[in-house]
């Protein structure tokens, strides 16, 4: 079988974890397209748009913390600088601009503030307590939930949980009550409805590959309760169970090459949809599989449809 070589342009850190990056300078590809060159702790490049952070004041030659957000499977690293003046789980005063209630893509009659931070930026926060959105402060606390390309994810302060009908990591059988295009962010949703009557938000293109259609009974764990103010499902797979052992086609063994010269063995499975699977290996499990034609592999967890899975065989 052979090896895949795969040069990524970054030096390998570890997810979730902070650094310190050096602003190098800002080049442009393309109008309105200018990103940040920024140089991490090993010496080596990454780009991160500039667009995001046009606030935090940002110049060529200063350094700066960075989070690493996320590294995909296929070793690209992306990262959220700290921003200047908030920090997940604190919570602070927010400047009420205005109020408002609608009825959301669920139906549901829902009641918000329009709030600025100290840039003036306007952002949503939900609130649940009728009583305070009828009499409003100048000033509503607001916990920062989470920062994400420079946006700003609050709730009102005292209610992180409103939603006793449903528990994470608990599993529940819902129905597919529709099909809908949500404005708010131009993604379409699967609206599942449980047996209470409420309604949920399911992100449709995680799951075209399930066949799932309006009127169908489904069975979801509830992962958690999203920063945007709804539960994160996740359906049952129509193929695979989390903490159960399957039997999978072995595709290719790839080798992730890191700038800085570390080398990263990924052995590449398929499940039962030909969605591939990525498994980080050593030397030595990568040798076995070589010449492999099946692994086999406990599911560890699905997310998004996707399988992170363990390798069970014994390699000798």
């Amino acid at each position: 079988m052979h090896i895949r070589k795969i040069n990524i342009p970054n030096a390998r850190l570890t997810e979730g974890c902070w650094y310190r990056f050096r602003i190098l300078k800002v080049v442009s590809l393309g109008q309105d397209d200018d990103w940040f060159v920024m140089q991490d702790p090993n010496g080596y490049k990454i780009l991160v748009p500039q667009r995001f952070y046009d606030d935090y004041g940002f110049k060529a030659g200063e350094t700066i913390s960075c989070r690493v957000d996320k590294i995909n499977c296929n070793g690209r690293m992306f990262l959220e600088p700290e921003h200047p003046h908030y920090k997940e789980g604190e919570t602070y005063d927010f400047e009420l601009e205005s109020k408002g209630r609608r009825k959301n893509i669920i139906h549901q009659d829902e009641r918000f503030f329009m709030v600025r931070d100290v840039f003036r930026n306007t952002w949503k926060v939900r609130t649940y307590d009728t009583a305070l959105w009828d009499h409003p402060p100048a000033h509503i606390p607001c916990k920062v939930k989470r920062i994400k390309k420079g946006r700003l994810f609050l709730v009102v302060a005292g209610e992180e949980v409103k939603h006793p009908d449903l528990e994470p990591g608990k599993s529940y059988t819902f129905t597919i009550a529709d099909d809908m295009h949500n404005p708010d962010d131009g993604q379409r949703y699967y609206i599942l409805e449980d047996a209470s009557g409420s309604k949920h938000l399911l992100r449709k293109k995680y799951y075209h590959h399930y066949g799932l259609r309006k009127g169908q009974e489904i069975t979801c764990r509830v992962d958690k309760f999203a920063s945007e103010g709804y539960y994160l499902l996740e359906p049952e797979h129509p193929c695979y169970q989390p903490g159960k052992t399957y039997t999978f086609p072995v595709d290719r063994v790839e080798e992730l090459v890191f700038t800085d010269g570390f080398a990263q063995k990924v052995l590449v499975l398929r499940d039962c949809f030909g969605e591939e699977v990525k498994v980080f290996v050593d030397e030595e499990t990568a040798a076995y599989y070589h010449d492999k034609d099946q692994a086999r592999a406990s599911v560890q967890r699905i997310r998004k449809s996707r399988l992170e899975v363990a390798l069970t065989d014994e390699i000798t």
